[in-house]
């Protein structure tokens, strides 16, 4: 089946800020007195909806007034550490523009929340590109990565078959579950230097190194 539409990973993908995410995590942490290593970041947070990563992280459990509370206070952290810096990969926005020129739908499939959507939004001009309604966000139902959720609704949103969209992915939990979407075809994007040997998909470090035509887009 022919690829027909894209999907883009956001964080990580198309801006490149999981230093400034593993940093306001860093802070959240320490304020609430939680020791993680390197590995357990990996697994618990990486990928992960909000809502997710706050259940793991706590030895209790949470309400849903303070998933969102916790939620909002590392969003914000995030936010401030990054607000100079925010901007979109090299080639982003030029890519945008020929997929919008050649008529090939594409849209985002994030597990941020609104706080963050909004944020992006607004810094971003997003508008450009996307309509809040036509992208994939945490509203409180999605299932984190690596369930498939996320990209089974994206495709769904450009009206497509999940085997006709292509993805653009950085985590791992992202590939695995753009693979269990029956993506038709898989781009990771290598923004933080991560070991991807176990995955047998292209993968490139500039937007410039992809072609949409070698595709059939």
């Amino acid at each position: 089946m022919s690829l027909k539409g894209v999907v883009f990973d956001f964080n990580g993908t198309l801006v490149w800020d999981t230093p400034y995410h593993n940093k306001a995590f860093d802070i959240f942490l320490e304020k609430h007195h939680i020791s993680l290593t390197d590995e357990e970041k990996s697994v618990k947070i990486h990928g992960k909806t909000n809502p997710d990563i706050m259940r793991g992280l706590f030895d209790r459990e949470l309400n849903q007034q303070e998933i969102e509370l916790f939620s909002r206070e590392k969003e914000l952290i995030y936010q401030d550490l990054i607000i100079n810096d925010l901007r979109f990969a090299e080639g982003v926005e030029e890519l945008f523009e020929e997929l919008k020129n050649k008529h090939v739908p594409f849209t985002i499939a994030t597990s941020s929340d609104i706080i963050n959507i909004r944020f992006y939004f607004k810094e971003l001009k997003l508008d450009k590109w996307f309509s809040i309604e036509k992208i994939v966000y945490n509203d409180g139902t999605l299932k984190g990565k690596p369930d498939p959720e996320i990209f089974l609704r994206a495709a769904n949103r450009l009206g497509l078959d999940s085997t006709e969209i292509m993805v653009f992915e950085d985590s791992k939990a992202g590939i695995i579950a753009a693979e269990r979407a029956r993506a038709g075809e898989i781009i990771i994007v290598d923004s933080n230097n991560d070991d991807y040997s176990g995955f047998p998909h292209p993968i490139i470090r500039h937007f410039s190194e992809f072609d949409p035509a070698v595709y059939g887009l």
